[in-house]
């Protein structure tokens, strides 16, 4: 007879084996995201209750299980230009110095980071916001080329809808503008289609934030928002620390509308805009 609730012991022990593959720490109270996610895996799998499918997953029987319910119990919420904030601050702040430093040859090319991408909403406004900068302000000799925007996260089956650049028309109305939706998209049917060389500027990789940062290099800005709720405070301070490594000296970091500030001061200036708060990390006196 299949089991459709999930005892406390069972959530106890998929709370545990969830937090150590991703990161994520899910709260007693909100333990129906795990009967409620997981339930399909039951029935795929023949378990009859949670209990079974933890020993099922446990036992390691297939390879592709930690992905799955990575895949299944991520929240993934996102939409276009989240936050008035990080744009007004890019537009009117961090691009024209930037460009500046282009122009002048003490850059080559600026590195942009969107962590937790999710469904690639965040990084393809990081794309269309310098592209209508360049454009608006008839920025010679500069162009979206000169960008580079990575883009990660931890569920393969986002990252693949990312990828395509196609949005239903309830993604597609989420925060953008009716300038970014005629200047940069197709509508084919039920289907809107970002414009190619937006799509082209941004590359997508699976990542976990636990793992090691050291082969990106460095970044101009870093976009770290809306997941590190999600983590408990020691994996908070980890990634915070990597990140602050990951990132060049007067660089920009994007935290989200939530106070973390207490975990990376040492190293950052914060900067107030608009009832909210952007941070720049400090230049090490040679």
């Amino acid at each position: 007879m299949l089991q459709c609730s999930i005892s406390e012991y069972e959530f106890m022990l998929f709370r545990n084996y969830i937090a150590k593959i991703s990161g994520i720490l899910i709260s007693t109270e909100k333990a129906y995201l795990i009967e409620t996610r997981l339930s399909k895996l039951m029935l795929d799998t023949g378990a009859t209750s949670f209990g079974e499918l933890y020993e099922y997953v446990a036992s390691n029987r297939d390879p592709a299980m930690p992905q799955k319910i990575i895949d299944h119990i991520t929240i993934n919420e996102t939409m276009w230009f989240r936050d008035s904030m990080p744009w007004m601050v890019l537009e009117n702040i961090i691009l024209p110095q930037l460009i500046d430093e282009l122009l002048s040859g003490k850059k080559t090319k600026v590195r942009v980071w969107c962590a937790a991408v999710s469904t690639g909403q965040e990084a393809y406004s990081v794309s269309m916001c310098v592209d209508n900068y360049l454009n608006k302000h008839k920025i010679k000799g500069i162009s979206l080329s000169n960008f580079e925007i990575f883009a990660t996260d931890i569920s393969n089956r986002v990252i693949e809808t990312a990828r395509a650049g196609r949005y239903d028309r309830i993604s597609i109305v989420r925060g953008l503008s009716e300038h970014y939706r005629n200047n940069y998209f197709v509508n084919n049917g039920a289907v809107w289609e970002l414009d190619p060389r937006i799509k082209k500027a941004v590359r997508f990789e699976h990542f976990n934030l636990q793992e090691s940062y050291k082969s990106f290099g460095s970044f101009d800005i870093i976009f770290c928002r809306y997941v590190l709720i999600y983590f408990p405070e020691e994996l908070k301070r980890e990634v915070l620390s990597k990140i602050s490594g990951s990132l060049a000296d007067g660089g920009v970091l994007f935290t989200g509308n939530y106070v973390l500030f207490d975990m990376f001061k040492a190293d950052y200036d914060s900067k107030p805009y608009n009832n909210s708060t952007y941070f720049i990390k400090k230049k090490v006196n040679a």
